[in-house]
C-alpha cells in the first residue's frame, strides 16, 4: 500500500493541507475558514426561468444574484445506462439541482438536476432504487460481498459504493449509508417546506473532504494546529495516527516542500536526468512540452527513457496543480510504434490514481498525447496567485525603446513645439538619449528641446515609467 503523510498547517483562519505519498507531494489544498472559495457540490432550492431557454438546457435562479446553467450533466451516466429515465425532484416552479461547477468571469456555473451526496464509502444519488458499485473495484469477491446492501436502495434515492469500501466491514458500511440517507431526507424534506429559492446543503469544508477523501489506514497526519488535531482526532478511527507539532510552525519547511508548493507558478520544472517539462496554462487550453536539456550529454540516455521519466512527472504536476480541460502533451519525437504505446502505457498507469475523470488519446504521428480531464475545482495557480497588473497575465511588459518611441508619439502628434522635459525611469533613460542622438536631425525633433530628468523610483506598473512634465 502507497505510503501516505498528510501535513496540515493553520495561520489564524488559514488551512494549508500537503499531501505527500513516497516522499512526493502529490495534492496541494489552500482554503480559509470564512470563505467559501468554491460551491461545487452546493445542493440548491432553483426556480425555474422558463424565458431563458438554452440548447438542451435553461438559465435558472439558485438564489445567488446571478442566472445558473442548468444542464444534463450527469457523473454516473455510464454507471446508469442501463437505468432508463431520468429523476428530477421538483416541485411548483421549483427544481432541486446541485452546482457542477464555479462561477466564472464569462459565463454562468454550471448546475445539474442530478444529485449525488457523498460521504466516505458511498454516495446517495437523486435515482430511486438504484444500486451500483465503483468500476475500480475490479474483485468479483468483493462486489458479490456487496449484493447485500442493494435492499438499501429504495424510492427515495439510490446508492452507489466508493472505492473506499473495499475491504470495509459490512456494518461500518451500513451505518456510512444510513447516516448519509439521513441526511439525504433532510435535504429533501428543507426542499418541500421552504417556500423560497436557495442553498439547502453546503459542501463540506477541506478538512472534511480531508477526511473523507484522502485518510486510509496507512496514513500518517502531523499538523501544527491543536484545533486541527482535537477535529481529527474526533472524526478518525483510533488506528490512525495523528502528530501535534507545537515547536516547530513550519512543518512544510520540515520535509522541504515550501519549494515544490512555489514551483507550482513556474512554467519550468526540472527532471533529475538534466531535462526539463514547460506547462503553459490558457483558458481551458494546457500545453505541456518536454524538453532533453542536458540529459542526452549522457550518452546511455535514451529519447525513451527521457520521454518516460517526463510522462510520471507530467501526470503528477496535473494533479498538483488541478489542470483540467484539453491538455496537449508534446513529447520528444521517438520513430517506432512500439515506443509510443509505451510511453502511452507510462502516462495511462501514472494517471490511474486520479480521481477526476480524464480520457488519454494515444500518441499521434507528431509525438503529441491528448487529453481530457474533469474540472473539479479551481486550478491550484488560480487559487493562490492573481493576475499582475503590468502584463494582464502574459508574463511579458512593453519592452524599453517601444516605451520610448510612445513618449516620442505622445509628444510629436499632439504637435508639442519649445521645451518639454521629460521626468523618466533610470530604467530607459540611456535607452531614450540614445533615440533623441540618433534622430538629433530629424525635423520632428529638431523643434523640440528635450530635457531628461532621471528618476530612480522602481517601477511596479509600466505606466510610472515616464511622466511629462
Amino acid at each position: 500500500m502507497i505510503l501516505r503523510k498528510i501535513l496540515v498547517s493553520k495561520i489564524l483562519d488559514q488551512i494549508k493541507i500537503a499531501i505527500i505519498e513516497n516522499g512526493k507531494l502529490i495534492h496541494y489544498f489552500m482554503e480559509y475558514e470564512d470563505i467559501q472559495q468554491s460551491i461545487r457540490g452546493n445542493i440548491y432550492k432553483a426556480s425555474i426561468d422558463k424565458k431563458a431557454k438554452g440548447i438542451d438546457a435553461s438559465f435558472i435562479d439558485i438564489g445567488l444574484g446571478r442566472s445558473a446553467f442548468l444542464s444534463k450533466f450527469n457523473p454516473f451516466q455510464k454507471e446508469m445506462s442501463k437505468s432508463s429515465g431520468a429523476y428530477q425532484i421538483s416541485k411548483d416552479n421549483f427544481v432541486l439541482v446541485q452546482a457542477v461547477s464555479d462561477y466564472d468571469p464569462r459565463k454562468a456555473p454550471k448546475v445539474s438536476d442530478f444529485i449525488a451526496l457523498p460521504s466516505k464509502y458511498c454516495v446517495i444519488v437523486s435515482k430511486p432504487k438504484f444500486f451500483g458499485i465503483s468500476k475500480r473495484i475490479e474483485c468479483q469477491k468483493e462486489r458479490k460481498r456487496f449484493n447485500s446492501l442493494k435492499k438499501l436502495s429504495n424510492k427515495d434515492c439510490g446508492i452507489i459504493l466508493r472505492t473506499s469500501s473495499i475491504n470495509k466491514k459490512i456494518k461500518d458500511i451500513k451505518n456510512d449509508i444510513a447516516s448519509t440517507k439521513k441526511r439525504w431526507r433532510e435535504i429533501l424534506n428543507d426542499f418541500r417546506k421552504n417556500d423560497s429559492l436557495g442553498m439547502l446543503h453546503q459542501e463540506k469544508s477541506v478538512l472534511d473532504n480531508l477526511v473523507r477523501e484522502f485518510i486510509n489506514d496507512k496514513t500518517f497526519i502531523e499538523t501544527d494546529s491543536r484545533f486541527v488535531y482535537n477535529k481529527l482526532k474526533k472524526d478518525l478511527s483510533k488506528n490512525i495516527e495523528i502528530k501535534l507539532v507545537i515547536k516547530s510552525k513550519e512543518i512544510f519547511k520540515k520535509y522541504h516542500i515550501e519549494d515544490e508548493i512555489k514551483n507550482i507558478f513556474f512554467k519550468k520544472i526540472k527532471l533529475k536526468n538534466g531535462a526539463f517539462i514547460l506547462v503553459e496554462e490558457k483558458e481551458g487550453l494546457t500545453v505541456v512540452d518536454i524538453n532533453s536539456g542536458s540529459s542526452l550529454n549522457n550518452k546511455k540516455e535514451t529519447l525513451l527513457n527521457i520521454n518516460k521519466i517526463a510522462a510520471l512527472e507530467i501526470s503528477r504536476q496535473i494533479v498538483l496543480r488541478n489542470l483540467h480541460g484539453l491538455i496537449l502533451i508534446d513529447f520528444i519525437d521517438v520513430k517506432k510504434p512500439k515506443e509510443k504505446r509505451e510511453i502511452y502505457k507510462t502516462l495511462s498507469e501514472s494517471m490511474k490514481p486520479d480521481k477526476s475523470k480524464h480520457t488519454i488519446l494515444p500518441m499521434s504521428k507528431f509525438g503529441i498525447i491528448e487529453m481530457t480531464r474533469q474540472k473539479r475545482g479551481s486550478k491550484i495557480s488560480n487559487i493562490i496567485s492573481e493576475k499582475c497588473l503590468v502584463c494582464n497575465g502574459y508574463g511579458l511588459v512593453q519592452d524599453k525603446v517601444s516605451v520610448c518611441y510612445e513618449v516620442l508619439e505622445n509628444i510629436i502628434k499632439n504637435n508639442i513645439k519649445g521645451k518639454v522635459s521629460i521626468k523618466i525611469n533610470s530604467t530607459i533613460y540611456q535607452n531614450m538619449k540614445d533615440i533623441l542622438n540618433k534622430h538629433k536631425n530629424n525635423s520632428e525633433i529638431k523643434k523640440i528641446q528635450f530635457k531628461l530628468i532621471e528618476d530612480f523610483k522602481p517601477i511596479y506598473d509600466q505606466r510610472e515609467l515616464y511622466e511629462i512634465i
